[in-house]
């Protein structure tokens, strides 16, 4: 049957409800059948039903999820991905370069991936891009230093905080960014890019933002550790609805932890820590928020020994700390360390390295869940995904 007679006896909520079933490869193919189709997949109605009806990114578990990370030298602007399920089932992963133009950048940062978008930092030029890697649309955020006071220039002081979400209720992508002007006195400036608005919000001081630190977006928030981790206000968060900032005091379970990392397991804010104060072995614990908002809803996801990914654990500060990356629905939690991608089974106790190939970076900066998506950046967008 051809698609103009599909189109005839077919209504077009059930065409939609079809097509938004089907991975993002094979809907961008049927693009190119007909007029009618890709006008409907083109629309932002479309593409709204489309990503409610896909997983979360951290959820995701088919070959539209990919691995993505930039390596931890400064000195290569590469970004690099493999396919989630591959690194999993195959016996070998192939890593494979993405084809995003470094315009001379010597040093790419992932700032975050939220519903189909990813959002790039060029670190050595001060310059933000958001990019859909699937649909190969890319577009340059306007100058973050644009209209601000002569204090606040580029090579002045450095890009510390920072974070990449979606605001569901009015639809739009947002970005919050501090600038690190100096340390001695203490100031800092920040400002909130909205995609819908396509432009940065007003610049305002800021005394918690002085490290350098991803946003981690959970519950319509960004997080980050707070500067004042010695207080009962140990995380710091931003909601992206209302624009104002909030805290989460530290649970009486994690009171004898410090330094945290924090990240996004299962949908929810997860910790993890290298050296507990009071425990003499080397080791690393997750824990996990499970009920966001509920103080003492934490609870230890695990405990991996460093003796169980490198011989030689006492120095893990070279080749950085586990990363935990995304929890499988066998429940094996993947992480990183050092360049290499690991499998923690907790039934067992047992940590298995997963090979790969054209991998070629010294170590991994962050690593993050992408999962494909028709969101669009052309110039007429206008905010309605969710």
């Amino acid at each position: 049957m051809k698609s103009e007679e599909i189109q005839r006896h077919l209504p077009e909520e059930i065409i939609i409800e079809i097509f938004s079933k089907l991975p993002v490869k094979s809907v961008l193919r049927f693009k190119c059948v007909c007029r009618s189709w890709l006008s409907l997949i083109s629309t932002e109605h479309f593409i709204v039903i489309y990503l409610r009806n896909s997983a979360n990114d951290d959820e995701t578990f088919d070959l539209s999820t990919k691995i993505i990370t930039t390596p931890s030298e400064s000195s290569r602007a590469v970004i690099k991905a493999c396919s989630l399920r591959s690194l999993i089932t195959e016996p070998v992963t192939r890593v494979f370069s993405l084809d995003f133009p470094t315009d001379n950048s010597s040093d790419l940062l992932i700032v975050g991936s939220c519903k189909g978008l990813i959002c790039i930092l060029m670190v050595d030029k001060y310059r933000f891009f958001l990019w859909n890697p699937k649909t190969s649309e890319r577009k340059e955020l306007p100058d973050f230093f644009a209209g601000v006071n002569h204090n606040t220039k580029r090579g002045r002081g450095f890009i510390a905080r920072h974070g990449f979400g979606f605001d569901e209720s009015s639809g739009d992508y947002k970005i919050y960014v501090v600038y690190r002007l100096s340390y001695f006195p203490l100031v800092s400036v920040a400002r909130l890019y909205s995609l819908k608005a396509d432009s940065w919000g007003e610049v305002v001081s800021v005394t918690d933002g002085s490290l350098f630190d991803a946003g981690r977006f959970v519950s319509g928030k960004l997080h980050w550790r707070s500067d004042y981790e010695t207080g009962s206000d140990w995380i710091v968060s931003f909601d992206l609805k209302s624009e104002t900032f909030g805290t989460v005091k530290k649970p009486n379970c994690l009171k004898d932890y410090v330094s945290p990392r924090l990240g996004v397991l299962k949908g929810r804010l997860c910790a993890y820590f290298g050296y507990p104060k009071n425990i003499a072995t080397i080791g690393f614990d997750i824990w996990i928020w499970n009920e966001y908002g509920v103080e003492d809803s934490w609870s230890r996801l695990l405990t991996i020994s460093y003796l169980s990914v490198s011989w030689r654990p006492k120095l893990w500060a070279s080749y950085g700390p586990i990363t935990p990356v995304f929890v499988l629905p066998n429940e094996e939690v993947l992480f990183t360390y050092s360049s290499d991608f690991f499998t923690y089974n907790p039934k067992d106790n047992w940590v298995r390295k997963l090979d790969t190939v054209d991998f070629d970076i010294d170590g991994i900066r962050d690593a993050h869940v992408y999962t494909e998506s028709l969101v669009s950046l052309v110039p007429d967008y206008d905010g309605e995904q969710a």
